[in-house]
């Protein structure tokens, strides 16, 4: 019997890790405690990746309905109105979480499963109990521990951006009207999500990235192909940029930039009425009391953890973007369910059967217009360990489902081992990526061939006809 207070897991953070963590946890029969600071479910389903993608969709639809006469159909007029747009993206995360304060749904999966929710935050005291602030309940012990406390917005030192003023992605979910005109900081997934919306919806959207190119994980072939689709909706993209400065000219924001590095540096200047920062995350491990346990962390902050997601310290486990990893829910997802597995494990002194973490394939998606999706090692990575490599590629635009849907733009590439043929990665851009890339990914989970995809008969007429032509259309390179 277990004593008030006192469980055999504590998790601090009710994200994709930590919800994932807890039901692991519970099903191994352990006591659970999941403490939560803000909204149940984290930043995915509450700020980001749902209330985003709901964004898009709807300027999506936007974008539709305004090239509606390329198919015999008659629209006097096309308008948006921004705040039934903010409504709409409003209803979508509360189908997910169930609304209220912190999320009914996820209240209720958690009283379900007999998971103890306990609002405020966290600090270690010892090795065996963190201090609860602003919650009745003072203190909580635990056997094991499970941080799955996410991340919070990397603020780069630019000169003028913090007395100048910025959103971040939080900020744009609480927009009651559209702004006038936008710059965005940063050319990852965030910003170029965001850009792709604002961008939609024809509002002067000016995207700054201070590396070679957009999306610099993908590969470049790919990142080229975003670049000129960011383009086709008004977006200005520049890259090589450095941010010299930050200040107001009248009612809007001034950024002064210099752009082409080193070779041909030259200054200037673009206006905005508001910033979009964009720039990366960092783990939030800040004020939760580590250093008093000895958890060792790297230079940004990042959790030290092995295959079992166990820190440095024996009963202490960490999961999702604050071990610093990959950065994704799906990810989060996985590294919970293994945290809270062996968690659960320690506590109750089992012996076997201990869960390990498993990232050899992982597909993501970036959602422009068209999609961006991979999976594995580019074309670059796979020359650089193997000399060469086996690229497949073929334009989704010869494709029939992309003529009937005018889709013309889209490339699918697939890389092989250039021995085994084994497949080692894939990345497209077109309609549908996010989907098509799956059949890539079970590939290189099940050690498939390029030539195994080649002969694959697939549907007509499909967007993954593409695996099928790029599979059998390769070359050494």
């Amino acid at each position: 019997m277990r004593r008030m207070n006192s469980f055999d897991v504590v998790i601090i953070g009710a994200g994709s890790a930590g919800f994932s963590a807890a039901e692991a946890a519970r099903a191994c029969g352990a006591s659970v405690c999941l403490i939560e600071k803000d909204k149940l479910g984290g930043e995915c389903p509450n700020w980001a990746c749902v209330p985003s993608k709901a964004l898009l969709k709807c300027a999506k639809v936007y974008r539709s309905a305004t090239h509606a006469g390329e198919f015999g159909i008659v629209v006097r007029r096309v308008e948006y109105r921004f705040d039934e747009i903010m409504a709409y993206k409003d209803r979508v995360v509360n189908r997910l979480t169930g609304g209220g304060e912190v999320g009914m749904r996820y209240e209720a999966l958690a009283k379900q499963l007999g998971i103890e929710v306990v609002r405020g935050r966290a600090v270690f005291e010892d090795a065996k109990t963190v201090k609860i602030l602003s919650s009745s309940l003072k203190r909580i012990q635990g056997k094991t521990f499970v941080i799955a406390t996410g991340t919070s917005e990397f603020i780069p030192p630019i000169d003028g951006l913090q007395k100048t003023g910025f959103w971040t992605f939080k900020d744009v979910m609480k927009l009651k009207t559209a702004p006038k005109s936008l710059i965005v900081l940063g050319g990852g997934p965030v910003g170029v999500e965001f850009a792709t919306f604002f961008g939609a919806l024809g509002i002067p959207t000016t995207l700054l990235h201070n590396g070679n190119s957009i999306l610099n994980r993908e590969d470049a072939e790919i990142a080229e192909l975003a670049t000129k689709a960011l383009r086709n909706l008004g977006v200005e993209v520049l890259t090589n940029v450095q941010i010299l400065k930050i200040g107001k000219k009248a009612k809007e924001k001034e950024v002064t930039i210099e752009i082409g590095g080193s070779v041909t540096p030259r200054n200037e200047t673009r206006v905005a009425e508001h910033i979009l920062l964009a720039a990366g995350k960092r783990p939030a491990t800040d004020s939760l009391g580590l250093e008093l346990l000895g958890v060792k962390i790297d230079e940004h902050g990042s959790i030290y953890t092995n295959d079992r997601q166990k820190s440095s310290v024996a009963n202490v486990f960490a999961a999702g973007d604050i071990d610093g990893g990959l950065q994704f829910t799906h990810t989060a997802h996985h590294e919970g369910f293994v945290a809270g597995r062996n968690s659960a494990l320690v506590a109750l002194d089992k012996k076997r059967g201990f869960a390990t973490r498993d990232l050899r394939v992982v597909p993501r998606v970036t959602f422009l217009e068209p999609e961006v999706a991979s999976v594995g090692l580019t074309q670059f990575e796979v020359e650089k360990q193997h000399k060469e490599a086996i690229v497949g590629r073929f334009p989704t635009s010869g494709l029939g489902r992309s003529l009937t849907d005018t889709a013309l733009e889209g490339l699918i590439k697939i890389v092989a081992h250039p021995q085994t043929r084994e497949v080692l990665g894939g990345h497209m851009i077109g309609p549908s990526a996010g989907e098509v890339i799956h059949e890539i990914a079970l590939a290189m989970n099940l050690h498939a061939t390029i030539d195994n995809l080649g002969v694959m008969i697939h549907a007509f007429p499909t967007y993954s006809e593409a695996v099928a032509g790029a599979a059998s259309n390769w070359v050494i390179e």
